[in-house]
């Protein structure tokens, strides 16, 4: 009885924290609809993460590299790089938006300078910080589905929905969902984000540069 009622205590304080993704989702739609602009949306969405992490951004540290197997951490640098050589294999079928270089340019991405920061920045930053909050801030202790795990994934759809259409979205949201699910439970078996983190960087990268070599 008592445990249950621990695991039940639990769960209410994850789904009270989930109310933290409110204004990082707000970030992201001030960003890419009422302010266009790719360095609002990211920072913003940044900003929004850091000011959820602000009371525990000391310990965060442990979390963030504690340490994990060897098989684990090779098995989530595979993972990574899926991402990357999925979006260019099927790029061809997606049917991106005709204007996706000219919206991409008036958003801010607008030269090989602005592409350059942000790859670096997006690639090397934004995993620790999602890392932390999706996967620790906002964790769920169930081993199924969580709201998380489709929050997580949603918020994406807010940054696609100009170029793809509402299939290619469902898409994106199904695996996306599945990426967090699984990105949360190897955090919680684990005890440590650190292959999380790794493998998120793989696939940010991998993803960015091959949105990079379409908008060339």
């Amino acid at each position: 009885m008592e445990t249950s009622l621990t695991t039940l205590q639990a769960t209410l304080q994850a789904e009270r924290r989930l109310l933290w993704a409110a204004p990082a989702y707000g970030a992201i739609f001030i960003g890419m609809y009422v302010l266009p602009s790719a360095w609002v949306a990211m920072f913003g969405f940044h900003l929004a993460l850091v000011l959820a992490l602000r009371p525990r951004l000391r310990t965060l540290p442990t979390r963030w590299l504690a340490p994990v197997s060897p098989p684990l951490l090779l098995a989530m640098i595979v993972v990574g790089f899926v991402g990357g050589t999925g979006l260019w294999l099927i790029w061809p079928y997606v049917g991106v938006a005709a204007y996706y270089r000219a919206h991409l340019i008036a958003l801010g991405l607008s030269d090989g300078f602005a592409w350059a920061f942000f790859i670096v920045y997006f690639s090397l930053v934004n995993p620790w910080l999602e890392e932390a909050f999706w996967r620790d801030e906002l964790t769920h202790p169930t081993r199924g589905l969580a709201l998380v795990d489709m929050l997580y994934a949603g918020f994406h759809l807010l940054m696609l929905a100009p170029f793809v259409g509402p299939f290619w979205l469902l898409v994106v949201f199904v695996i996306l969902t599945a990426t967090g699910w699984l990105w949360r439970n190897v955090a919680r078996l684990s005890g440590s984000l650190f292959p999380c983190v790794v493998c998120h960087i793989l696939a940010d990268l991998s993803i960015v540069w091959v949105l990079y070599q379409k908008w060339l």
